[in-house]
């Protein structure tokens, strides 16, 4: 640190001159950047601030009209302090001088006996080259320190420890929404520390100044607009301007492992698609070469293998939000497989699909993918991008090769699952049946006259009366044409449901009595279900 006006007084050149300090009492820990020796009376041309005066008193020797001009200058100059010496131009100190130093934020003092200024230069400057060579020594070991740690690869969590270990206080990371992505506690409890969070860290930029949260230091983490997060120090600490090197360095560590790991992610995503699309076309049907090629990518050689594919609704037609989502997906998917003990290779195989392949113990598959679906709908179900979740799987396979080909019927579960009622689950074939096969078909015209046939006149009585009798129609056949329980389930009364079922039977020109109409009005409703399910995902199909 730089030295202040109360620390250069204590050295010898200035401690010999007997100083005592006349005015400014409150301000004598200003820090001194140089010292200037003058007795003009005019020095605003010749001061950038921060210097510590020395005069032998000519300045205030005409009156105080000319000591108040003179010291409003010096204040106006914002210099650290006034050392005069008594004896050339000044015997004793006017009576004046005191009174007019008590308003101005400028530490006066006074030498009672004669000093060589030169000396007084010298020692102050020593000190001012000491610091700053200390600065840079500091700086250069700060450079050493966050470089290792990069080429080391530490985590987010090492550098912000590191960050904290040597500033000596608690340190938080936390992105652009106030919440803690890494944090170190130092001397202070955790729960302490992370105590209502992000209220504080708002409360720190609105603070402005006028509360303790307003001592908070804090440095942005990214680039620009790319900016992703903060580095906070929710603590005054001795060295501010320290503490922010620190935080900056931090900061450009934590800037350069995020792009390192993006990068990585990246290349890691590409290779992963490329033996997903090797394995799929048949360039690679050796299955010696494909398990030496996943093993390299981080699968683990098991009994078995399985196909995963895991499919989100769409968010829209905004690129970059549902990239957000895939990328979102796929990190959940390795960290499922991961907390089921298992291994996989994924990849995104298209917007919205996630798909993998795990292996798995040969009597254990059903153990591993019921751990995996447990893990996604930790972390996916009720997020924003992802509720709705399903996955689609297959039968496991002795072969890599032949799990990769099974893939296809895993995407096609998937995909029919976002058109099954209930979401967040794994489907299997068993599970779709009928639905799957319309999901596949239904963009065939034939398929789509076939259910304008059987419900047309249904929905534009709907249309025309604001009646929800396709909705009463889909509960009675849920039910197997059970009025007991359609009525229960419709909150209708028997006679009211009777009569909506004339209607209903009236305006279809059919029995609902009849197993066969029941069973063609619900493959009709399955057709228009698939096929509003593929014109709201259109942009990812």
């Amino acid at each position: 640190m730089q030295p202040t006006v109360r620390e250069t007084l204590q050295l010898s050149a200035l401690a010999n001159g007997r100083p005592r300090v006349i005015g400014g009492h409150n301000h004598l820990d200003r820090p001194v950047q140089w010292v200037h020796s003058s007795d003009l009376a005019d020095l605003t041309d010749l001061l950038a601030g921060g210097e510590l005066v020395l005069t032998t008193g000519l300045p205030l020797a005409g009156g105080a009209r000319q000591t108040a001009a003179y010291l409003g200058m010096l204040a106006e100059q914002d210099v650290a302090g006034l050392v005069i010496e008594l004896g050339t131009h000044l015997k004793t100190l006017p009576e004046y001088l005191t009174r007019l130093t008590r308003s101005l934020p400028l530490p006066v003092v006074a030498l009672s006996v004669r000093v060589r200024f030169v000396e007084v230069t010298q020692q102050v400057h020593r000190l001012i080259v000491a610091d700053q060579y200390s600065q840079v020594e500091f700086a250069r070991t700060l450079h050493e320190v966050f470089t290792s740690l990069n080429i080391a690869r530490a985590s987010t969590a090492d550098i912000v420890t590191r960050a904290a270990q040597t500033v000596g206080a608690p340190l938080v990371l936390e992105d652009v929404g106030r919440h803690v992505l890494a944090f170190c506690p130092q001397d202070m409890p955790t729960a302490e520390l992370l105590h209502q969070w992000s209220e504080r860290s708002r409360l720190h930029d609105a603070a402005n100044g006028c509360s303790p949260e307003a001592l908070w230091s804090a440095v942005p983490v990214g680039i620009g607009s790319e900016q992703w997060g903060r580095l906070v120090l929710p603590a005054p600490v001795p060295d501010a301007s320290r503490a922010r090197m620190v935080l900056e360095r931090a900061a450009q560590s934590l800037q350069l492992h995020r792009m390192i790991q993006q990068e990585r992610d990246t290349l890691v995503v590409q290779a992963l698609g490329g033996l997903f699309d090797d394995l799929l076309s048949g360039r690679v049907s050796d299955e010696e070469e494909a398990v030496a090629r996943a093993t390299a990518l981080g699968l683990s050689a098991g009994g078995r293998y399985v196909a995963l594919s895991v499919r989100v609704p769409s968010s829209g037609s905004d690129a970059l939000a549902q990239g957000e989502v895939d990328r979102r997906v796929l990190a959940a998917v390795r960290q499922a497989v991961a907390a089921s003990g298992e291994s996989a290779i994924v990849s995104i195989r298209r917007q919205g699909t996630v798909s993998a392949l795990l292996t798995c113990p040969p009597h254990g598959s059903e153990r591993a993918l019921a751990a995996v679906s447990r893990a996604l709908r930790e972390r996916l179900s009720g997020r924003s991008g992802t509720a709705g979740w399903v996955a689609g799987t297959a039968p496991t396979a002795p072969r890599l090769t032949e799990a990769a080909f099974r893939l296809a019927e895993a995407e096609h579960l998937a995909e029919v699952g976002l058109t099954m009622p209930e979401a967040n689950r794994v489907y299997r074939s068993a599970d779709v049946r009928l639905r799957g096969l319309v999901a596949l078909l239904r963009d065939d015209h034939r398929l789509q006259r076939f259910a304008e046939t059987e419900l047309g006149s249904l929905l534009d009585h709907d249309a025309r009366t604001g009646d929800d009798l396709l909705g009463l129609l889909r509960i009675h056949l849920d039910c197997g044409g059970s009025k007991t329980e359609t009525a229960r389930l419709a909150g209708l009364s028997r006679p009211t449901l009777y009569s909506r079922l004339r209607t209903m039977e009236r305006i279809l020109s059919v029995s609902l009595d009849s197993a066969e109409s029941r069973t063609s009005l619900h493959t009709a409703l399955m057709i228009a279900d698939a096929h509003r399910f593929g014109r709201e995902n259109s942009g990812r199909l």
